[in-house]
């Protein structure tokens, strides 16, 4: 499994939504050959840059800087460190007012790759951050369960006690049906991991 799979699910509202998958279309469209590289990027500048630096998030959406000065901006941090054609497109992001829309098209354009690949997304809550061994584990059975590659997309609930609850779609697998998938118990059986047997004790009961 690929590390870049396991990311963390932002919510985001209908607008945010829509807008996300509008230009998601448009930049994996223009990527061409360096799709995967452009989507990387645009993780990159998001998780890297604007999350961490919420000045540059703020100066690049504010109607107070001129488009000029923000193409600059964006210029002098990332030309040279990113795909050019993800920094034109954040240019034209801030042409039309659209930069506050950055996550939401990250997030859009993450989900449409994976589907492009044949990834099933899976949404994983659980009490505690799973370990590499955990996901691992939860990935693998998952791949021989539905015959897909899965993308692990992890929440945790510290209120979810001694369980782990997945999401595939609209659909919830809960703790008895996990035990029929027996995602967890060879697992257990075969000692392979302690800690599973501890944490997840919920999840041996069909």
């Amino acid at each position: 499994m690929m590390e870049e799979q396991v990311k963390h699910h932002t919510v985001l509202d209908s607008d945010q939504q829509q807008v996300g998958v509008l230009y998601a279309k448009a930049i994996l469209g223009a990527a061409g050959q360096a799709v995967d590289t452009v989507v990387a990027d645009l993780e990159a500048v998001v998780k890297e840059c604007l999350d961490k630096h919420p000045r540059l998030d703020a100066a690049l959406a504010s109607p107070r800087m001129s488009q000029d000065q923000k193409e600059k901006l964006l210029d002098n941090i990332f030309s040279g460190r990113i795909d050019q054609k993800l920094l034109n497109f954040l240019k034209i992001l801030c042409r039309r007012g659209r930069i506050s829309a950055l996550r939401a098209i990250h997030q859009s354009a993450v989900e449409m790759r994976e589907s492009q690949l044949g990834l099933m997304r899976v949404q994983v809550t659980s009490p505690q951050p799973l370990s590499d061994e955990q996901r691992s584990l939860i990935a693998s059975r998952l791949e021989q369960a539905y015959g897909k590659k899965v993308s692990l997309v992890e929440r945790t609930d510290a209120n979810l006690l001694g369980g782990i609850v997945l999401r595939i779609g609209d659909k919830v697998l809960d703790g008895s049906i996990l035990g029929k998938f027996d995602l967890i118990r060879s697992a257990v059986s075969s000692g392979v991991q302690k800690a599973l047997r501890d944490r997840f004790s919920s999840l041996l009961t069909s």
